[in-house]
């Protein structure tokens, strides 16, 4: 008996070694469906964007002159407004200016780009001069109706999913997981030659 067992030794399941291109690119798929699942939840966030401004003067708001001298260049005396928006990186981005107008009809001011609502800090209503820019009024933003020195800023909004990923790929966080999106999207095509081609 001892002669057969040792005539047909026990066989044991021969192991395959995993190919390393192959778990790469496997982690690489992953990471690149989570980055865009991120992007696609973010930007829905960041979409709503700012597309129209006006602003109004109350009735007894007083609005800035260039001159108080009567019947000399009335219109001409009328105040330059300008509109900027002050956004969360710092900068400022002017919506253009109005020259000698009233804001007491309401000014309108359109964007032919809109801005997230997430990336705006304030308003600021300016009185440009030849010599002197002063501000007549500044808001912090709310998604509303809002009233600050005599005058009204009343908004329009639209829903973008292009808003929306070009303002979240802007921020740290979106231009790393660009960075990330990138690099995964290199490593896995190396790995899908290197595995086709069986190197490893």
């Amino acid at each position: 008996m001892q002669d057969d067992f040792d005539s047909h030794p026990a066989s044991h399941p021969t192991k395959t070694a995993l190919n390393p291109w192959k778990v790469a690119g496997w982690t690489c798929a992953l990471v690149i469906l989570g980055s865009v699942l991120a992007c696609v939840t973010m930007a829905g966030l960041r979409s709503e964007g700012l597309t129209h401004v006006t602003v109004t003067a109350l009735p007894q708001t007083e609005e800035p002159r260039d001159h108080k001298l009567p019947f000399i260049k009335k219109k001409e005396a009328l105040p330059d407004y300008e509109l900027v928006v002050n956004l969360v990186d710092g900068s400022r981005r002017s919506l253009g200016m109005k020259p000698d107008q009233s804001a007491k009809a309401g000014l309108n001011w359109g964007l032919n780009e809109p801005i997230s609502l997430k990336e705006i800090v304030s308003l600021r209503l300016m009185d440009q001069d030849q010599y002197v820019s002063d501000t007549v009024a500044e808001i912090q933003f709310q998604d509303q109706d809002q009233i600050e020195s005599g005058y009204r800023f009343e908004y329009e909004t639209r829903r973008s999913m292009g808003v929306g990923l070009k303002s979240f790929f802007q921020t740290p966080i979106g231009m790393a997981i660009s960075a990330g999106f990138t690099l995964s999207i290199i490593i896995l095509i190396l790995a899908i030659f290197c595995a086709a081609g069986g190197v490893l």
